[in-house]
């Protein structure tokens, strides 16, 4: 997937968000039943090891909207669960934010999510495993999240290997800019 298809799901998490929020409207209309069902969802275990509840989550309104929209190959649909339980519940976009960067900090007691935490977290190879997680991420975060960002970057998580290093870069605070660099290079200059 390009850096375009990735703005578009940014964009469509977004926007599927908003509207099964409704928080335009301080969620008067929000589809309450379905937020409530898919954050209910659970692991089940098909004898292949314990994976998102694909099934139950089809049988979910905003769910099959959310599914058309993105178009999911067979292969990301337990990963499109994980997405939406996870946008299930939050309570507030941050758009102008990074999850990771939200989670993180450069220093261990500025972090909401601890390191050991956020190992595992880099370490989920399946959907299970980054369902877990997800579930934990916006409990953390206390409901508030780059709606467009979270539910891109899980879609995607387990296939597209710079998620994860774009997530360790803003966990860790290395992607934002360092002010002290320009003073270290021009006192070594001096000297």
């Amino acid at each position: 997937m390009g850096e375009d298809s990735s703005k578009d799901l940014k964009a469509i998490f977004s926007r599927w968000w908003w509207t099964v929020t409704d928080a335009g409207n301080d969620g008067r209309n929000a589809k309450r039943a379905d937020l409530a069902r898919l954050r209910r969802l659970d692991l089940v275990d098909f004898g292949q090891g314990r994976e998102p509840n694909v099934a139950m989550a089809l049988t979910i309104d905003a769910f099959q909207k959310l599914y058309r929209e993105i178009g999911p190959t067979q292969n990301q649909e337990a990963d499109l669960v994980v997405a939406a339980i996870a946008l299930a519940r939050i309570r507030k976009d941050v758009p102008r934010q990074t999850t990771a960067g939200l989670l993180g900090g450069r220093e261990e007691d500025e972090r909401k999510m601890k390191q050991t935490r956020f190992l595992r977290l880099m370490r989920a190879a399946t959907s299970g495993e980054l369902f877990d997680q997800a579930r934990r991420i916006a409990n953390l975060l206390g409901g508030e999240a780059p709606v467009g960002e979270l539910g891109d970057s899980l879609l995607r998580w387990r296939h597209v290997p710079h998620v994860r290093r774009d997530w360790a870069r803003a966990y860790y605070g290395l992607d934002r800019a360092n002010s002290d660099v320009p003073e270290q290079q021009s006192a070594q200059a001096g000297a």
